[in-house]
């Protein structure tokens, strides 16, 4: 079903990245914004759908990984990087605490896990707090951490916040609450 919504998403997605462009005529201020507001939503819609089309490979057996030996330092500026618009949109600032790590890993499954947590972590921290991408060389590997000063799960939905079936979604005033598989991919149930 998921390849069924992608390709006219696609499609779509395309024409309004041309319209963007102007090269079919100028466009008023409002149409302008509209337009914007069209081509975020567009864009949006086209990660979920990934995500949905790889969490059914991954649940299915068929979505290898692929492992390289990667710099987690440069991973998490691009995580940061990538979600900085958002965390300004916010008013949350994003640091990374970090020092030299490599590790075998799939960098794009790794990159998918870090901003979806940092998407959650953003959501749910108060304006003017601080979201930290720590990591952390241990005797027997790496932890990556990210730490935020949001109100955090209560404890007694750990477990569930775990499952692929769940979503916690708790009201915050004045913030929208989209879906984040973040946890999905960082421990599928």
């Amino acid at each position: 079903m998921s390849h069924e919504l992608r390709t006219p998403l696609t499609s779509i997605r395309g024409s309004l990245g041309l319209l963007a462009t102007g090269l079919l005529g100028e466009m008023g201020e409002k149409a302008s914004n509209l337009l914007r507001i069209a081509v975020t939503n567009s864009d949006r819609l086209v990660r979920l759908i990934n995500d949905i089309l790889d969490l059914e490979r991954m649940q299915s057996g068929r979505a290898p990984l692929t492992y390289r030996n990667c710099d987690l330092e440069e991973l998490a500026r691009q995580a940061i990087d990538a979600m900085t618009p958002m965390a300004e949109a916010a008013k949350v600032q994003l640091l990374l605490e970090a020092g030299p790590a490599h590790v075998e890993v799939d960098p794009d499954r790794l990159q998918q896990v870090m901003t979806n947590l940092l998407s959650n972590a953003i959501k749910f921290s108060p304006a003017g707090s601080q979201v930290t991408v720590l990591i952390e060389r241990l005797l027997d590997g790496v932890t990556i951490s990210v730490r935020d000063n949001g109100r955090g799960i209560p404890k007694d939905n750990w477990n569930r916040s775990l499952t692929a079936s769940s979503r916690l979604t708790p009201r915050m005033p004045g913030r929208r609450v989209e879906p984040a598989w973040g946890w999905l991919f960082a421990a599928p149930s």
